[in-house]
């Protein structure tokens, strides 16, 4: 079985660009709020050098 890349849409992450998302969370008393959190746009993984394009890997599960 082979694994792709989540988030293709996204691509090249170009010059480490980051946006930043919301999310809905609730506290432990049951309180609403907003966690905000940034994350990358696009992806360069394995080699996680500035402009690469992401690549293709391979994963193999053995008991």
């Amino acid at each position: 079985m082979t694994i792709q890349h989540p988030e293709e849409y996204n691509g090249i992450r170009q010059d480490m660009a980051p946006e930043t998302r919301q999310f809905p969370m609730k506290t432990i008393d049951g309180s609403d709020f907003i966690q905000n959190c940034t994350v990358p746009i696009g992806y360069n993984w394995p080699s996680k050098q500035i402009n690469e394009p992401p690549k293709p890997s391979v994963v193999a599960i053995r008991p």
